[in-house]
């Protein structure tokens, strides 16, 4: 296993989804999760299309039907928690979000790691200390209503939920399963054509549900007599013309998360699992970055103690 190549491919990765992620808040916040998602998967598989006739990227010379239906389920997987994940980014706060999505790569780097990859004691560290990261970083203070709420509230430092929070955690458990099961069908499709078998599988999906919404739609709409072309009452599986600024947002989403699935697949045919995922998901550091510069965003003083420590128990696992 050459630790370098996974490496540079988990750097790419991370450059990518992080940038993507950023994005992926603007064109869900203007034309919803399932619009983005939806396009997303559009635009990449016919771009992985274009770019195999030249490249011949894509290939399914030793694909058989165990091996497609497998990639064909993680992948689908895959796509509901990145729905579970847009749809925190809209709702939430993504200098909080963000950290606790990269905390997948506890999950795939441990059951790498149960699964046969070599394990040292400062990486066992690493999941536990990037598990606490993740409690502490995914808490706010409750809100106060009134002068005895507030005194209330700084004495027994009560912590609700963050918004956002309980889709995030769901994506991060379910990327962390499903990145660590692709190694099987990567290793037998190539980091190219898995993407694209994915991208295809969930292009079909995702019109199904959008064609049977928009009938349905429109049958609900005749029986109450309501005017079936109003976007605005339309529920999200509808789908609609986005605004401008959608378009903006969503196309660097597409071509940044394709070319991040790609690197995060070719490098674990290249590397060790657990190198690779950890080293991908500090993403993280770049979409809370780009939070910070561009949002404005601010974290409590523990919440920042968290994300450190997702971010230094990333950094003990891929030791």
């Amino acid at each position: 296993m050459n630790i370098g190549s996974g490496i540079a491919f988990g750097l790419a990765a991370a450059l990518c989804w992080g940038v993507a992620d950023f994005c992926a808040r603007g064109s869900s916040r203007t034309g919803g999760t399932f619009m983005t998602l939806f396009y997303t998967e559009i635009i990449a598989a016919f771009g992985l299309l274009l770019l195999n006739v030249p490249l011949g990227l894509i290939s399914f010379a030793h694909a058989t039907p165990g091996i497609l239906a497998l990639a064909v389920v993680i992948n689908l997987t895959i796509l509901g928690a990145a729905a579970l994940l847009y749809h925190a980014f809209a709702v939430g706060t993504l200098s909080i979000i963000s950290p606790i999505a990269a905390s997948f790569a506890a999950v795939t780097a441990l059951l790498a790691l149960l699964t046969g990859e070599r394990a040292n004691p400062l990486q066992l560290a690493g999941i536990v200390l990037t598990v606490l990261g993740v409690t502490l970083a995914s808490s706010v203070p409750a809100p106060a209503t009134d002068e005895f709420a507030a005194k209330s509230a700084l004495t027994s430092r009560r912590r609700s939920p963050a918004p956002g929070l309980v889709a995030a955690l769901l994506a991060m458990l379910i990327f962390g399963v499903c990145y660590w099961a692709l190694r099987y069908p990567v290793a037998v499709l190539g980091g190219t054509t898995i993407v694209f078998v994915a991208k295809v599988a969930d292009m079909v999906l995702m019109l199904t549900i959008a064609l049977v919404g928009r009938v349905a739609h429109r049958l609900r709409t005749r029986s109450r007599n309501v005017e079936a072309a109003a976007p605005l009452n339309a529920p999200w599986y509808v789908l609609r013309v986005p605004p401008r600024s959608f378009w903006l947002w969503m196309l660097p989403v597409a071509l940044l998360d394709t070319t991040a699935n790609v690197a995060y697949n070719v490098g674990i045919t290249t590397s060790l699992t657990a190198i690779v995922s950890v080293i991908s998901s500090l993403f993280s550091v770049v979409t809370v970055l780009m939070a910070w510069l561009f949002l404005r965003e601010r974290l409590a003083r523990w919440q920042w103690v968290g994300v450190v420590g997702i971010l230094v128990g990333i950094a003990l696992v891929s030791v």
